[in-house]
């Protein structure tokens, strides 16, 4: 942008996700050219700084504190001063503090510029093989295992890519709750991207959790899972007559709950839960009313 005489700019600057060498040369120049550089974490911002060579000052800006530091970097953008905005690793506002601050900047009236860096994101995809044409990154999925259900439960459906963060100690109670709301589907679980002890696994949800089951994982996880429409198209046939077939041999023939019978089947052919759910409904009411079925409850 042309930068006004009075005016300070604020530059969104991506950083490593891992490997140091992977900062950009316009991002190593803005970081040595600001004033101040506003940062998620302070201390990790500053041994990235010191490895460049860099000494400007540091604000910290978090998502607990960022009206606050709005205001700061408001003021020295008035000042004619330029301010670089950070993260921890990858680009501010991603999964990461730095959206309301933006905001606020440009609200009062000042540019903000972009300085592309490295994303998690991307390098899974990359590695991933599957459609990246169209994707939706979801974030980090709840903590609580409620919230966590509901969250993939929106997920199901959508016919695209999915990308999803997730924290080392909740990974497999993650995975255990995406086998049973997703299925069985395919995916891809990227660990400690860039860095020493980076890890790229694929295969079905299944098999990758019967991989990590007995070990501690450790980490950053980016997961890439398969769309509902990949799904549809390349992996099963989802005609309602032949899932409903199954649906009442399990039951009825080999004596299945419901319950199990739907679990077995989104494991089988990777359909949601939402899909099969409504037809296992039909056959619950068939069987009520011819005197079957009576007691079983539908997850």
């Amino acid at each position: 942008p042309i930068k006004s005489l009075n005016k300070g700019v604020l530059y969104v600057t991506g950083t490593p996700i891992g490997n140091l060498k992977d900062i950009s040369i316009r991002a190593k120049e803005v970081l040595g050219q600001v004033s101040l550089v506003a940062a998620e974490d302070t201390r990790s911002t500053r041994k990235l700084l010191t490895h460049l060579g860099v000494n400007a000052g540091l604000l910290s800006c978090h998502k607990h504190n960022e009206r606050s530091s709005a205001k700061k970097v408001i003021a020295l953008l008035a000042e004619g001063k330029d301010v670089a905005l950070v993260s921890d690793a990858g680009t501010p506002a991603l999964s990461d503090p730095g959206a309301s601050l933006v905001k606020l900047v440009r609200e009062a009236g000042f540019s903000v510029v972009p300085v592309p860096g490295a994303s998690a994101i991307v390098a899974a995809l990359s590695v991933a093989a599957m459609s990246a044409d169209s994707f939706f990154f979801a974030g980090f999925l709840p903590s609580k295992r409620v919230e966590r259900r509901k969250s993939l439960e929106q997920l199901a459906e959508i016919p695209h890519t999915i990308v999803i963060f997730e924290a080392p100690h909740r990974l497999l109670d993650a995975m255990e709750d995406i086998l049973g709301i997703l299925g069985d589907r395919q995916m891809v679980m990227a660990r400690e991207l860039t860095k020493m002890h980076e890890t790229v696994i694929s295969g079905s949800v299944s098999d990758i959790i019967k991989q990590f089951s007995n070990g501690r994982v450790k980490g950053e996880i980016t997961l890439v899972i398969e769309g509902a429409e990949e799904i549809r198209h390349e992996r099963y046939c989802s005609d309602p007559e032949t899932v409903k077939k199954a649906l009442q041999h399990l039951i009825s023939e080999k004596s299945l709950s419901i319950r199990d019978s739907v679990d077995l089947l989104m494991r089988l052919t990777g359909m949601t839960k939402s899909q099969i759910y409504p037809l296992a409904l039909e056959i619950k009411q068939k069987n009520s009313q011819s005197g079957g079925l009576t007691e079983d409850k539908i997850p």
